[in-house]
């Protein structure tokens, strides 16, 4: 599936989603540490994006703010395309709460939300995706939503 087509797939998720139209949403990308240096994601010059290194756990991007998924439709496949790699496995974490939740996720000189406090407040929902995308064509491995271990098949 190309860019497009992904980000509609999460969309779709978002909309299904209780409280939607009063929510807001973050994205975190993990990346394979063996296909893309951190050089490689700071010359992507990725607006919205806060770089992540985790060293032995891989690389990361996270979007600098939550938001509100009414007005905001998703664009981490499209944001990955300036992502200069043939293969690129990724792990997708889509974090989704009242906008009432996510104040407590931010402090005055964060880079990014702590989703702890959205995660404790017991509100959120989280959407997990497992894909890789080889040469523009995205193909996703897994789909399922924390706790339940059961994969989501429209995607």
């Amino acid at each position: 599936m190309d860019a497009a087509t992904f980000d509609a797939s999460i969309e779709r998720w978002l909309r299904r989603q209780p409280d939607y139209p009063g929510s807001s949403y973050h994205i975190q990308v993990k990346l394979w540490s063996s296909e893309v240096e951190t050089a490689d994601l700071a010359a992507a010059d990725l607006a919205g994006w806060v770089i992540i290194d985790w060293q032995q756990r891989g690389r990361g991007l996270s979007a600098k703010r939550a938001l509100p998924a009414a007005a905001n439709p998703p664009g981490v496949a499209r944001a990955l395309a300036a992502v200069q790699a043939g293969l690129l496995h990724v792990q997708i974490q889509v974090v989704m709460a009242p906008d009432a939740d996510w104040s407590e996720a931010y402090q005055q000189n964060s880079l990014a939300p702590d989703l702890m406090p959205i995660l404790d407040a017991g509100h959120a929902v989280a959407l997990n995706i497992a894909a890789e995308r080889n040469h523009g064509d995205w193909r996703i491995a897994r789909a399922h939503q924390p706790l339940d271990e059961e994969n989501l098949n429209d995607f």
